[in-house]
């Protein structure tokens, strides 16, 4: 008997050992396959996102690559709404922007909306759908969204739109969330307790984009999670976390000096904010969650991160992002990031008077600086105006149509010319004859030099360039008047516009090289 105990013991014990086993292979079972699928993505330079799909150019990281070529966003596109507000044609839209020579535009998730009766003086604004016409990312039953149940209506459209842009090489900035700004705006929102029958949003809507909303969190990473998934074979799209956190958790970083501006600053113009610490350790969450779901993904995206308003130095990259955006941003928010490893983006105009130049201005001082992106906030895009030629009235806080795009477009068309990859910003290209005349430029030494002129007066300038022969082109940025004509130039050659402009653009580029 107590042999046969014996051997019935071990035996116990054996199988013991082998459910053991088994078990801790159950456990590990999902990272193995999590390990062998990381292991299958196609990685290569530029943050292990693959050459076709939108990255960072390998050889400057302070610019874009998309279908392996080096590219600048430039655009001037509509109010976030194209995708979310069901009475916009999105295709003409596209259509238009394709046709006059752009190849971006943003647009919001479906996670805020805008009230018809408008917190920013908006009239007709794309972001604000009339009642009824707001597709939402989740199922809405009864008057309540159910935040556990998407929408597939929603992502047809939204997949719709982005083949539709593909087709036309454009790219798609996708901003998940944003501040929610007034109560107004709350009152519309999904995550809002009194339009979900989750239970969830009973806040105030400042702490919403925070860790410190409650069971919100978890609805969030679902969304953020499906967004990741549903968009994960297109190449052309970047993520953005949040539109202009510091609106709603708000860290005064410094005020502005009256500058070279032409215009009176309001107040708040005058300040220059940033997300808080609350706000920015969310951000971070945010980011793990894209980064954890595209881990296992076939294809991996740009994160980009809303920084500021005007400007600021960021001094380094936040984990997992690899564009910064400004709002609003003056020249130095891409010189003081200069060499911060990703590109340094304007995702957002508005706010000065309708005037042309301001915004053009603002453009090239922009790009000649070294930004990576711009959009121009273009209010003459509405539901029923897909063309872009809406009369913007002089309430709404932003400019556009179709003369101010054209003239945009020469900006676009100007550095397909130049290998603005290579170039580097300088201020001191020409030597100033006139104190008052500023100027912005980028150069490769000995080889291409383009230089943006304020405040031109006609008068004689010496290029600071290198000793040869150069065909030297001006550009007049009103009106896309060119003028060229080889020269010797030696760093003491004295030249001036062919025409008289206070705005003028001068592209110097040596004349054995390939140019236009």
């Amino acid at each position: 008997m107590e042999k046969s105990y014996i051997k019935v013991k071990k035996f116990i014990e054996s199988m013991r050992s082998w459910i053991l086993l088994l078990m801790g292979f159950t456990l590990l079972l999902p990272a193995l396959v999590s390990c062998t699928n990381q292991g299958e993505v196609k990685t290569g330079p530029g943050g292990e996102i693959e050459p076709g799909t939108l990255r960072l150019y390998p050889a400057n990281p302070g610019y874009l690559e998309y279908r392996g070529e080096p590219v600048i966003l430039i655009t001037s596109a509509e109010h976030y709404g194209a995708v979310v507000n069901l009475d916009f044609d999105y295709r003409t839209y596209l259509e238009t922007l394709e046709a006059e020579g752009f190849n971006y535009t943003r647009v919001f998730s479906g996670t805020y909306i805008e009230p018809v009766n408008n917190i920013f003086g908006i009239e007709k604004n794309t972001l604000a759908p009339l009642e009824g016409r707001f597709i939402s990312p989740w199922v809405s039953e009864n008057g309540r969204y159910d935040l556990d149940r998407f929408n597939p209506e929603y992502f047809d459209r939204l997949k719709d739109f982005m083949d539709e842009a593909a087709t036309r090489d454009i790219i798609v900035e996708v901003t998940l969330f944003t501040s929610i700004y007034a109560g107004n705006a709350w009152e519309l929102c999904p995550f809002n307790a009194v339009n979900n029958s989750n239970g969830v949003g009973d806040l105030d809507f400042r702490r919403v984009n925070t860790l410190y909303n409650g069971n919100l969190r978890q609805y969030q990473e679902q969304f953020i999670r499906k967004m990741v998934k549903e968009l994960n074979s297109y190449d052309n799209l970047f993520f953005e976390i949040q539109n202009e956190p510091w609106s709603d958790n708000s860290n005064l970083s410094a005020y502005l000096d009256q500058g070279e501006e032409e215009f009176d600053r309001a107040n708040w113009q005058r300040r220059v904010e940033t997300a808080n610490g609350v706000s920015l350790e969310w951000q971070a969450w945010v980011a793990s969650v894209i980064g954890d779901e595209e881990s296992v993904a076939p294809k991996k995206h740009l994160l980009a991160q809303n920084i500021s308003n005007f400007q600021h130095d960021q001094k380094v990259l936040p984990e997992g992002i690899s564009l910064i955006n400004f709002h609003y941003a003056l020249p130095d928010a891409a010189l003081l990031n200069r060499g911060i490893g990703g590109v340094t983006g304007l995702d957002e105009t508005g706010f000065m008077p309708h005037e042309d130049h301001l915004y053009i201005n603002q453009a090239w001082r922009f790009i000649l600086s070294g930004g990576g992106t711009y959009n121009n906030l273009d209010y003459s895009f509405t539901a029923g105006n897909e063309t872009g030629r809406w009369p913007i009235p002089g309430h709404n806080p932003g400019w556009g149509g179709p003369v101010f795009r054209k003239k945009l477009s020469y900006l676009a068309e100007t550095m397909k010319r130049v290998p603005f990859y290579e170039m580097k910003p300088s201020t001191s290209i020409l030597d100033p004859a006139d104190e008052t005349m500023k100027q912005y430029g980028l150069q490769k030494e000995g080889e291409h030099y383009l230089v943006f002129l304020e405040r031109y007066k006609g008068v004689k300038l010496v290029p600071r360039v290198t000793e040869a022969n150069y065909m030297v082109t001006w550009l007049d940025v009103e009106t896309g008047e060119q003028k060229s004509e080889q020269a010797e130039l030696d760093g003491t050659t004295a030249i001036s516009a062919p025409f008289e402009k206070e705005q003028v653009v001068l592209l110097i580029q040596l004349t054995d090289k390939n140019l236009n």
